[in-house]
């Protein structure tokens, strides 16, 4: 398979493009696959030139034989690596002053190669998701990751006169305020958000380096979770929608990076209005079940307390979740206290943002009582221990409904709206209706499970 980019990163790379019959043979075979006659004839070259130059590109790791076409013993067909080759301008100073923008070059490849128009989806956004009108106010807090999908939402926003204002806290801001800001500094910063937010009628907060970076003094724990509670207060009151993206974009030209990319633009182009429907026909169907059952015979059981249905929008359903987390869809469950007992085993956990591999967990009235994992089990007892009194509290179960994600490459903070994918969520579930208070996110996945409705 072709891959998206490759890194021209050899100075013998560099001296073979250089070259302009390799040059053009190299564009031809990025186009499609070819034989060294088809380009001996192309090129208006003899076919032994070609046959040379080709081993050269071969051993430069440029092209390669292209295996799965099948040449019937006959001929054999070459072709081009990647679809983009971009020069690393880390390789010296001979090559001249420079870097590379990564950015620009996801963009194009997004836009170009997949036909993504990443401008109609920000519009799509703030007019079919957020449902804003003109002259209506957002309020968007981000970091460097996530600040290519704003700028398209800022055009955007400027274009449909919706006001917007801007803050931003990239991971070195984020960990100045956890680490070297005195209580009262960390207490004013989120007073002054709170009086910002009240002037605004949604609020995008694409600042997903929060993730990565631990708040470890008690004191502003308490603080912060409180100024949380006044926000959810103000949102409450003042009917603010409330959109969030946990996970991370990034300028790395990796093959997984881009595909990872790729899965998060594809999801959040949805038919909103259809993924709403569904969304919340699977809400109906659970709220009027006793109870829900996962798994075989080891099996997990629990009774719904509250349901509801993040579908990438808001829509006018008494499911309607009061957060929606880009992209969409996903059936978020509030377990009812004392009410889930039994052992699950899951494919993976994410804890402090490491993954886990094969978790196993005992619940006993809504708490872990016994865990192990294949890796990394220590995490889930670190967590657990550090995320306070409800630490071991399930917060959350949810069920996803995004047709649009698979699971390879994507960013685990997007696997869990996978149409299908179970999870099991700790932390905190009380702005949807629940009890649980835990200070620390993380979640445990399901793929293809068993739902039984009792």
């Amino acid at each position: 398979m072709i891959k998206n980019v490759q890194i021209v990163s050899k100075h013998s790379q560099v001296k073979e493009l250089s070259n302009d019959l390799k040059f053009e043979m190299l564009r031809q075979l990025i186009s499609s696959a070819a034989t060294c006659q088809q380009l001996a004839t192309v090129m208006g070259v003899s076919k032994q030139k070609i046959h040379y130059n080709l081993n050269q590109l071969i051993e430069e790791g440029m092209i390669r034989i292209a295996d799965e076409i099948a040449d019937n013993g006959k001929e054999i067909y070459y072709r081009a690596t990647a679809k983009n080759y971009v020069l690393d301008f880390a390789l010296g100073k001979h090559l001249g002053e420079g870097t590379i923008n990564g950015r620009s070059v996801i963009q194009n490849i997004l836009e170009s190669e997949y036909k993504l128009p990443l401008s109609h989806i920000a519009s799509r956004v703030i007019k079919d998701s957020l449902k804003l009108k003109a002259r209506q106010k957002m309020i968007i807090v981000t970091g460097k990751f996530n600040f290519p999908l704003v700028e398209k939402i800022l055009a955007e926003a400027g274009r449909l006169n919706i006001r917007t204002s801007l803050i931003y806290q990239d991971e070195e801001m984020i960990r100045t305020k956890y680490e070297d800001y005195s209580l009262a500094a960390f207490n004013a910063d989120y007073e002054n958000f709170n009086r910002l937010l009240r002037s605004h009628d949604a609020y995008l907060n694409l600042n997903g380096e929060t993730r990565h970076i631990q708040l470890k003094d008690p004191d502003k724990v308490k603080l912060r979770q409180n100024h949380f509670y006044k926000s959810s207060q103000i949102i409450g009151q003042k009917g603010i929608r409330v959109a969030m993206m946990p996970g991370l974009l990034n300028d790395t030209l990796s093959e997984k990076a881009i595909e990872s990319e790729l899965q998060f633009w594809k999801a959040l182009d949805i038919d909103y209005d259809r993924l709403g429907k569904e969304t919340i026909s699977i809400c109906e169907e659970y709220s009027r079940a006793q109870s829900l059952e996962i798994g075989g015979e080891n099996s997990l059981r629990f009774a719904v307390q509250r349901i509801w249905a993040e579908t990438g929008s808001f829509v006018k359903s008494e499911f309607q979740s009061p957060v929606i987390n880009y992209p969409g869809g996903e059936i978020l469950m509030v377990p009812a206290p004392f009410t889930m007992n039994g052992k699950i085993k899951g494919d993976v956990a994410y804890v402090f943002g490491e993954r886990i591999d094969e978790p196993e967990l005992e619940v006993v009235n809504n708490e872990i009582r016994k865990f192990s994992a294949k890796t990394n089990q220590h995490l889930i007892s670190k967590v657990t221990v550090e995320s306070g009194i409800d630490g071991r509290k399930v917060a959350l179960v949810c069920l996803g409904t995004n047709p649009n994600i698979s699971l390879g490459n994507i960013d685990h903070s997007y696997r869990q709206k996978t149409r299908g994918l179970l999870s099991l969520y700790w932390g905190d579930n009380r702005a949807l209706g629940g009890n649980v208070a835990g200070t620390t996110e993380w979640s445990m996945h399901i793929e293809k499970p068993q739902i039984i409705i009792k």
